[in-house]
């Protein structure tokens, strides 16, 4: 075999005995899975009723020992062809067109598989078998013995083996097979040597499974792309004033008013009016509906005060509020919650969370206008010079994105299952790292102040609006929780290492990912952990 891998390859470091959450499962009439977890299923006659006698069926025997037979099994070998019969004479060249040959409707329920590689994800019926490892160059297809393998080892992403809900109480057997899940490439990918789905009982037997590295975890972008302005949208500049002396009355400034993309406003105060006897106040600039000021002045954004010859200045408005930074993946989470959840379709991990945006800045006050203090011309309208209105405050910075969660490491994923391994090596690669939180983007300057109305030809001004507040920076992301590596991860299953079944756990855990504020601990991903064994709750759903 020349695949990764083998017997030799690493010294196990860990050997031992398990009987892990033995328990019953039901079956046919006065069947159940034996008590201690014993590798086949057992029939109990009903009371007053005698045991039938069964005879020997031609096709029994060990895999160990036993010779492939013609109507025992379908055989399977790379110069076959999937239009044969699957006779010995005519093997097929799949996998995959072999299992689907012994679960027909009267199938062998059997395959006999040379020992050679096959790239190829294999799906598991109930009750069906596969006996690896063949020498195909024998007469007999007998086994090649402890180093010979038939490989299983698809394209990264893909588990090699998934054994299906069992039906019948029918138990699926691996024998002589060697498991190698790819290093996974796409972000939070895992690498998965086999998934036993809720209900299915299988036996792996004098075989390797064999995971290998997870994925990291995607780094979460920016809130500003790269081709977009680091800061976020200014607000929007206030208006003049009108003049004096060229109406009875002069119309403040409008207002200036900043639309974010988000759809949020920034309103810059309308600047007071104009009149023949004394100029109105400034009204007052707002943030954007149910957003307070930044900085919690009584004064922030307030408008000028209007009269007969003398009026006050638009305040500033307060700038937006920042945003918090983006929880890290798995942060408060207690174990074994902290660690995600597992699946038919795998391992789900936690990423970080997003930062949210800034709050936007709160508009500056209008000025206040004034009257013409007797230096309009008689033949002139009387009115006086209005206030200049607030500038627009400025729009919130975009939040980072989260980074995402590193992919794992796992030799078998068991769900509501059955699982014996006996004779069997399982060794897991390294977690992924997490990926790193986006940075949040500045808030937007707020816009510049209107001027205010004069009277042409002289030095009588009205006064001007304020400047808007600035928009509140976007929080960071945070970090994703680093991937896991672990031999057996279990929801709710019996599972059975015998003493001679062997893990390594030669791969470690992912690290966390980081929040672009080296200080900000909350905003880091938890780092990953590595354990043989592993039970996930159930319903673990982490949060969208």
């Amino acid at each position: 075999m020349g695949m990764r891998g083998g017997r030799g390859r690493a010294r196990l470091r860990s050997v031992a005995l398990i009987v892990l959450g033995c328990g019953s499962a039901a079956g046919a009439a006065g069947c159940s899975y034996a008590e201690d977890c014993a590798r086949s299923f057992t029939c109990h006659p009903l009371p007053g009723e005698t045991p039938p006698v069964l005879p020997a069926s031609p096709c029994d025997g060990d895999p160990a020992t036993s010779p492939a037979k013609d109507g025992c099994g379908v055989f399977v070998a790379r110069h076959g062809d999937d239009a044969s019969d699957g006779t010995r004479e005519a093997p097929v060249r799949t996998l995959r067109r072999a299992v689907e040959k012994a679960s027909e409707p009267g199938g062998t329920r059997r395959v006999y598989a040379c020992a050679e590689d096959f790239g190829e994800a294999v799906t598991l019926p109930s009750g069906v078998a596969i006996w690896g490892g063949r020498d195909c160059g024998a007469e007999a297809w007998t086994w090649g013995g402890v180093e010979s393998f038939t490989g299983i080892a698809p394209a990264p992403e893909q588990v090699p083996l998934t054994v299906e809900t069992r039906q019948a109480s029918m138990t699926s057997v691996v024998f002589g097979v060697r498991l190698v899940a790819a290093d996974a490439t796409s972000p939070s990918g895992s690498s998965i040597g086999m998934i036993v789905r809720e209900g299915a009982a299988v036996e792996v037997v004098s075989s390797e499974i064999l995971a290998g590295n997870g994925a990291d975890g995607a780094d979460g972008d920016d809130g500003a792309p790269r081709d977009q302005p680091w800061r976020a949208p200014d607000g929007a500049p206030g208006h003049s004033g009108a003049p004096g002396c060229l109406a009875d009355w002069a119309e403040g400034a409008p207002a200036a008013v900043t639309v974010c993309e988000d759809g949020t406003t920034s309103i810059g105060g309308p600047g007071g009016d104009g009149d023949v006897a004394a100029g109105a106040d400034g009204a007052e600039g707002a943030p954007a509906p149910g957003v307070a000021p930044g900085s919690g002045s009584v004064d922030d954004g307030e408008g000028g005060r209007g009269g007969a010859m003398s009026c006050t200045p638009g305040k500033r408005g307060g700038d937006g509020k920042p945003s918090a930074n983006g929880v890290g993946g798995g942060t408060g989470l207690e174990e074994p919650l902290k660690y995600g959840s597992i699946s038919a379709h795998g391992w789900q991990g936690f990423s970080g969370q997003d930062g949210h945006n800034g709050g936007i800045g709160q508009g500056g006050g209008g000025g206040g206008g004034v009257g013409p203090n007797g230096q309009c011309r008689p033949v002139d309208p009387q009115g006086g010079p209005s206030g200049g209105s607030g500038g627009g405050g400025g729009c919130g910075g975009r939040g980072g994105r989260g980074g995402g969660y590193g992919g794992g490491s796992f030799g078998i994923i068991a769900l509501h299952a059955h699982v014996l391994v006996d004779k069997t090596d399982i060794i897991t690669g390294n977690g992924g790292r997490g990926g790193n939180g986006g940075r949040g983007q500045e808030g937007g300057k707020g816009g510049p102040r209107g001027a205010p109305g004069a009277i042409p030809g002289t030095a009588y001004f009205a006064c001007e609006g304020g400047f808007g507040g600035t928009g509140g920076k976007g929080g960071h992301g945070g970090g994703g929780l680093g991937g896991i590596s672990v031999a057996v991860a279990r929801v709710d299953s019996s599972v059975h290492l015998t003493e001679s079944a062997q893990w390594s756990l030669s791969g470690a855990p992912g690290a966390g990912g980081f929040g672009p504020d080296p200080d900000e601990e909350p905003a880091k991903g938890q780092p990953g952990m590595s354990s043989p064994l592993w039970d996930f709750p159930e319903l673990v759903v982490p949060p969208q």
